[in-house]
């Protein structure tokens, strides 16, 4: 008999251990959120899920650091569609993982918030999910994103190209995503195109295998993006993408301000570009006091833009350009530090007009030695017009800074250069047309006496 009994104890701790590894908390979950408004869990408590958890107008949900895991592939945990006025914190949400599709409408996610207003998201950690930890691509309005640790999937599945792997992805109005940490998505942070008055401030983005730490899509407006910090990028740091006239509104009032960003792979450190032509430019743009470190292409790169201003940044060790510029219209390029550059300390593509250069210190340019087209100047200039180069310290390397100043082509009558101090260049300190026109104005500019780079060639 007491083997019986024995034997009938072990089948039911085998059948017990069985139902737990499978157990479905759906319906427990559910219920506890259909019964009130403010919903407190059980605290540090471990449920399971295959499904998703539906939620009402005025939920408040206070997770008490519980965890919930999703067990089915392409389900959200919490689904908010369309509501208003929800508050979600204190949970720690894991995905299933492996549930990868190539669409950025993936329902592999921890809060699916399509169309949600007033949402509060804070002080929660999500993991593993194979889109995005939350998820509102479409019109969501006055979402507050805070204090959350986001920890994606990595490079996980090799059939694909995992770009829409994102931190969080939001689109609509009134964004603000604040004090996160993110890590290991492909994409930090994603905001989809023709959203407004959107704040991104003071996150971590770090340790991102494929694309970039903050990804702002086309015809966005009213943006702050501040104080973030970035580092171990593929990609760019920041890109703020427009395209052409296809979506609605452009890309203006952009504000880039005192963010960090370092080692971004084969990526810009700040790049404002348009990828379908001169159909529209990004108006209003405001890039100031960055610093960017250890750069894998240009560290600021701006492109088809108007009254844009490029003030007081730090610009350190960059594989390309310490600032590139094209098809750009009033701009201004002001008291930037540029330093250590593998090719030009500034590269304007001679399109665009009225571009102010003034007080910038450019030292340790052309390391990489290369010096054809130009690539080893401190400041080159293809062509162009109206442009005034002013008050600028630039400081070649003797061994491989060819020229300080280099403008081969372009409307000299409307080109200013005055005040700047040139010195270092291996062969001259400028160089011009050989057409020897004769500039706007050129005047007060200081050559070191002692260096080969101490003369002008084809000076007018």
């Amino acid at each position: 008999m007491a083997k019986i009994l024995l034997l009938l104890s072990l089948l039911l701790s085998v059948e017990s251990i069985f139902i737990k590894e499978y157990e479905d908390d759906s319906k427990y979950l559910q219920a506890l959120l259909d019964e009130k408004s403010v919903v407190e869990f059980p605290l540090n408590k471990t449920f399971k899920i295959k499904g998703t958890l539906y939620l009402k107008d005025g939920h408040k949900l206070i997770g008490n650091h519980i965890i919930i895991i999703q067990t089915q592939a392409g389900k959200p945990i919490f689904d908010c569609v369309g509501k208003k006025n929800i508050s979600i914190s204190g949970f720690n949400l894991k995905g299933l993982g492996n549930d990868y599709t190539p669409t950025s409408s993936s329902l592999s996610v921890g809060i699916y918030c399509f169309g949600a207003e007033n949402v509060i998201i804070k002080e929660n950690n999500f993991y593993n999910f194979s889109y995005s930890p939350v998820s509102g691509l479409r019109k969501v309005k006055n979402i507050l994103f805070e204090n959350n640790y986001c920890e994606g999937i990595g490079l996980n599945d090799s059939r694909y190209y995992q770009k829409d792997v994102t931190g969080i992805t939001l689109g609509g109005d009134g964004i603000r995503i604040i004090n996160n940490k993110i890590t290991n998505s492909s994409q930090g942070i994603m905001i989809a195109e023709g959203s407004k008055n959107i704040v991104i401030k003071e996150n971590q983005i770090y340790n991102l295998p494929l694309e970039h730490g903050i990804y702002v899509d086309a015809s966005c407006s009213d943006i702050i993006i501040e104080n973030n910090k970035i580092t171990n990028v593929k990609g760019s740091g920041i890109k703020i993408q427009n395209r052409s006239k296809k979506i609605p509104g452009i890309s203006k009032n952009i504000l880039v301000k005192n963010n960090t960003i370092s080692d971004t792979g084969i990526g810009d450190g700040i790049l404002v570009n348009n990828s379908e032509g001169n159909e529209v430019y990004a108006e209003d743009v405001l890039i100031t006091g960055n610093i960017l470190k250890n750069i894998g292409q240009d560290g600021i790169n701006i492109r088809f833009s108007k009254s844009a201003k490029v003030l007081e940044n730090k610009i350190f060790n960059a594989k390309r350009s310490g600032i590139y510029l094209k098809e750009n219209y009033d701009l201004t390029v002001y008291k930037n530090t540029v330093q250590d550059i593998q090719q030009n300390g500034i590269f304007d593509e001679g399109s665009g007009s009225n571009i102010n250069i003034d007080s910038n210190v450019i030292t340790n340019i052309g390391l990489e030695g290369n010096d054809k087209n130009g690539l080893s100047s401190g400041i080159f200039i293809q062509g162009g017009s109206n442009r005034e180069i002013v008050n600028n310290y630039i400081k070649g390397d003797p061994k491989y800074t060819q020229y300080s100043l280099y403008i081969p082509y372009g409307d000299q009558k409307t080109i200013t250069i005055k005040n700047n101090r040139f010195i270092g260049a291996r062969e001259f300190g400028a160089r011009f047309s050989d057409n020897k026109v004769k500039f706007k104005e050129f005047t007060g500019n200081q050559f070191g006496s002692k260096l080969s780079g101490s003369k002008t060639f084809n000076q007018p």
